[in-house]
């Protein structure tokens, strides 16, 4: 995967617009759009850094899709925020019912 295509995952997975995140980071929305459309044109250091700390990722991971320095399973942490998120919405008693199914899988 190329580091156009991370940031378009990344972009979509955060809900970001691209008017946001250009707005964000601080580069026109023409601009933004080169490194996400086919033109597929890479930001300059300082730019790349900004886009990967207002996505919340490294540098590293949108270039190679690795993360080495925190040895994190991005997607790992993505199910596992999605499971959260989804949780979050859950009166008391679903939660309790949850946590007993969750318990139950992991005995197993």
């Amino acid at each position: 995967m190329s580091f156009r295509n991370r940031l378009r995952e990344e972009i979509s997975y955060k809900g970001f617009t691209i008017k946001e995140l250009s707005a964000k980071v601080g580069v026109s929305n023409s601009t933004f759009l080169s490194y996400v459309d086919a033109r597929g044109v890479l930001p300059n250091v300082e730019t790349a850094v900004k886009i990967a700390k207002a996505l919340g990722v490294s540098v590293e991971y949108l270039v190679t899709g690795e993360n080495s320095n925190k040895n994190v399973n991005i997607q790992e942490n993505r199910d596992k925020k999605e499971i959260l998120h989804i949780i979050e919405k859950f009166e008391d008693n679903k939660i309790k019912a949850v946590k007993t199914i969750v318990n139950a899988i992991a005995e197993m």
